[in-house]
């Protein structure tokens, strides 16, 4: 049996990236010719929040919907009860409204084929597998975990791929009777002969798979919840999905699936496989080796459209006309150059500090729009608040963010960092730092403090800061790195930070000339920089 395939060798080839996608065109005149729209599905497990690799699933679904009219839907495939984490359904939810990848149907929106939650869907399941069981598509199996666990084990010692052997296949209609009569446990599977499929994946192309290496698999659990093999066909079928975008770990049971569809009668949907995603390194992004879960990117101060385009820059499937580094794209444009026979075929190697710099340019982005930014300023008013128990006015804010913007602002996380809280509150000298400030370096802080106060009205930058200093060391002989380390104490009470002539632009004239004028003295740790910016 094969899958339909709509993508070309040809199209993929092609040397223009402007001439329309033959994948595309072919689907979409398919689906017109039969009336249907593309119907497309994310359907994560709710054994784990949302992270990198879900929303590069969801993320890629949700553009090809758009990009043909087609319908997103979400299904929430929650069988493995053993595994379920309290809160993964509300999370990944609310994860795509955040993304802006808001479902067209799901549990949350409803829709003409609701249950959209799997676990509310069982009797369909069953109805489906006695009806497998009745045309000798499947059958019972009675073999106890204990026999199943010491086949593995027999498989384990010859260094065999562990597989079960088919057993229960050839009970007698009396064998079967009895066990049914005694209420002995049991699951159902799915006869698999050998057979090698030819599949047609839409992204990978031919692909041969043998279907029978594990032996025949589960469809029902002795809890009587479907597996996902069972599952995902029926829904698939039930709930009209033309198309299955879904990682390319999915490929190798494939086969299952066409078998099933094949005993159900059912036409198969068009399958397309995406690769995984990688750390740079090669090694694979998982959820035991820390990748962040999506709504952390958010408490992180990262942006939606960040991810998308950090994430579509290593996995391709757009026409660009330009360098993709160059701006940022909107879900919109995404979705207008949206290309499935552009898709990278190879495993994507995700470059991390390339998100910094999309995250960098959201942040501009939001800056330079009035609205946007008076968000912005809003949510760090109320962070310093609530961080550091400080009121702070706009003028405050706007100032600050628009001194940090020219060049150290990634995210809004960055106006909180340990070497930035100088610029919220006076802080306490760093105990770390060394001894307390000997008398002749406060004379000498003193004089600073004048020669800084001298400074003219309009001309308090960097640059005059740096000519004042240098002129007091010139005056006083001393050493420039040390009056710059004794400067740094006294104005922000940490060793390391922005430059001092930096500090004294953010702070303003007043302020960091009555930090200095306090040292020997313990700062107010409320006093603010409202008293100085206006």
């Amino acid at each position: 049996m094969e899958v339909r395939i709509f993508l070309s060798q040809a199209a993929r080839s092609a040397p223009s990236l402007l001439a329309p996608s033959f994948a595309l065109v072919t689907a979409t005149k398919r689906h017109q010719s039969t009336q249907q729209q593309p119907r497309l599905r994310f359907a994560p497990s709710p054994t784990g929040l949302l992270h990198l690799g879900g929303l590069r699933t969801a993320l890629y679904n949700y553009l090809m919907c758009r990009k043909t009219g087609g319908t997103f839907v979400l299904r929430i495939e929650d069988t493995d009860r053993a595994r379920l984490v309290p809160g993964a359904v509300e999370n990944i939810q609310d994860s795509l409204e955040w993304m802006g990848l808001k479902p067209d149907e799901g549990p949350r929106y409803g829709g003409p084929f609701a249950p959209y939650t799997q676990s509310e869907r069982l009797d369909l399941y069953k109805e489906k597998a006695e009806q497998l069981i009745e045309t000798g598509a499947a059958y019972r199996c009675y073999c106890s975990p204990l026999r199943l666990e010491l086949m593995r084990k027999e498989a384990v010692k010859r260094g065999e791929q562990s597989r079960y052997d088919n057993r229960c296949r050839s009970l007698s209609s009396a064998e079967l009777t009895a066990k049914h009569t005694a209420k002995e446990p049991f699951v159902i599977r799915l006869k698999m002969d050998p057979h090698v499929y030819e599949l047609q994946d839409e992204v990978y192309g031919p692909t041969s798979l043998r279907v029978d290496q594990e032996g025949d698999p589960v469809l029902i659990k002795s809890d009587g919840f479907p597996t996902y093999h069972l599952a995902n066909v029926v829904d698939d079928h039930e709930m009209r999905i033309t198309h299955v975008l879904r990682g390319i770990e999915w490929q190798m049971s494939t086969p299952k699936h066409l078998r099933l569809y094949e005993a159900l009668g059912w036409k198969p949907p068009l399958f397309a496989h995406l690769p995984l995603l990688m750390n740079a390194d090669g090694s694979k992004l998982s959820k035991r080796k820390g990748a962040q879960e999506i709504m952390e990117y958010k408490k992180l101060g990262y942006y939606p459209d960040a991810l998308v385009n950090f994430l579509t820059l290593a996995g391709g499937g757009f026409h660009r006309n330009e360098p993709i580094s160059n701006r940022l794209y909107r879900l919109d444009e995404m979705a207008d150059n949206f290309d499935l026979a552009l898709v990278n075929r190879n495993s994507c190697q995700l470059n991390f500090p390339k998100l910094e710099e999309y995250n960098r340019q959201a942040v501009r982005l939001r800056l330079n729009s009035p609205p946007e930014k008076a968000k912005f300023l809003a949510e760090v008013q109320r962070v310093v608040k609530e961080k550091y128990g400080t009121d702070v006015t706009a003028a405050v804010v706007r100032h600050v963010v628009e001194w940090a913007a020219e060049s150290r602002l990634t995210n809004i996380n960055d106006l909180f960092a340990a070497d930035l809280e100088f610029v919220w509150v006076s802080k306490p000298r760093d105990e770390k730092a060394g001894e307390p400030f000997t008398t002749e370096t406060k004379n000498l802080l003193l004089r600073v403090a004048d020669s800084m106060a001298g400074i003219p009205d309009g001309l308090f930058d960097r640059s005059h800061v740096q000519e004042h200093l240098q002129t007091v060391v010139t005056e006083a002989a001393t050493d420039l790195k040390k009056l710059m380390h004794a400067i740094r104490l006294a104005v922000c009470g940490v060793t390391k930070g922005p430059s001092v002539g930096e500090m004294a632009e953010i702070l303003g004239q007043r302020e960091f000339v009555r930090r200095l004028r306090s040292v020997g003295m313990t700062p107010d740790v409320n006093q603010s920089i409202n008293q100085v910016i206006k």
